[in-house]
């Protein structure tokens, strides 16, 4: 039973922490906190059953082209509403990715309707035993999906330019832009990395669930608290961070009771932020002022 919860708990943690680092790449590349994020994601995925449903497209080319609408999506958002706000107080960037969260909320509902759909299972709906527990085959799927984006961001952020220029930019972006870092297109592409890895976890979460406009609202919660229990600045931390939410959530919905499952999230947040503000994982930064 406590392989199987366990399992299940590392399952939803995987989609909580795609969430949190499309999050905490966005903020350590622009110092801005994407309300935004949880229904850019759940847009994309809209489009992805668009094209499932509409065009046609059998469920292999859907999922190869899922990333690259994601990578659009979040160009043209930054380009949009993010750009022009580059030189105004930070707080206009936040209300901005508020108006966003609603744009794209109710945008949802009115192109594809108020009704949750089923989204199509990626996975057999088979289980395997493992240590004389049975753990469904999703529960794999969506940890190996998971495991793979994070390795291939490792890469990225250790061997390209690109991924070196934008860990310089998040470290100091002053300091990065006096050595030729061009900090505007290492936004420009931690938005679309960001919105990729978004729609990623949207489509591993609606078959869990059902696919409508609200789906991703509880999923932004607790990749919120996975991000900050691990640290806001920290993309290993906010992993971790978000692995412990979801065994955590589901061995106390499975022992205490179901109806703490979505307040534990807010209990995370609110401890974390009174004790140790600057997560488990960072060390808080002094500045002189």
């Amino acid at each position: 039973m406590i392989t199987q919860l366990v399992a299940s708990g590392l399952a939803l943690g995987s989609i909580y922490a795609l969430l949190a680092l499309s999050l905490v790449l966005i903020h350590k590349a622009t110092d801005v906190v994407n309300f935004a994020q949880g229904e850019m994601a759940m847009f994309g995925t809209f489009i992805c059953f668009a094209l499932l449903t509409r065009a046609g497209l059998p469920l292999p080319a859907v999922l190869l082209l899922a990333a690259p609408l994601g990578v659009a999506l979040g160009v043209v958002t930054e380009r949009a509403t993010m750009r022009p706000l580059q030189s105004a107080p930070p707080v206009n960037a936040l209300i901005a990715t508020i108006g966003l969260w609603m744009i794209f909320h109710h945008a949802a509902g009115w192109i594809w309707g108020y009704d949750p759909v089923r989204f199509p299972s990626l996975f057999s709906p088979e289980p395997v035993e493992i240590m004389g527990a049975r753990i469904a085959q999703n529960s794999l799927g969506i940890i190996a999906v998971s495991l793979l984006v994070v390795v291939l961001l490792y890469l990225f952020f250790e061997f390209t330019r690109m991924g070196v220029a934008m860990r310089a930019a998040s470290m100091n972006r002053r300091a990065a832009q006096l050595m030729g870092v061009d900090v505007t297109r290492t936004s420009l592409v931690a938005w679309g990395l960001a919105s990729a890895i978004g729609v990623v976890s949207g489509l591993l979460i609606a078959p869990l669930t059902f696919l409508d406009f609200e789906m991703m609202f509880s999923v932004l919660l607790k990749a919120f608290a996975g991000a900050i229990l691990g640290g806001f600045n920290s993309l290993p931390g906010a992993v971790i961070g978000c692995l412990v939410i979801g065994v955590l959530e589901n061995l106390i919905a499975a022992y205490v009771s179901t109806a703490f499952k979505d307040t534990f999230a807010f209990g995370i947040i609110i401890l974390v932020l009174m004790f140790r503000p600057q997560g488990l994982f960072t060390r808080r930064i002094a500045k002189k002022v």
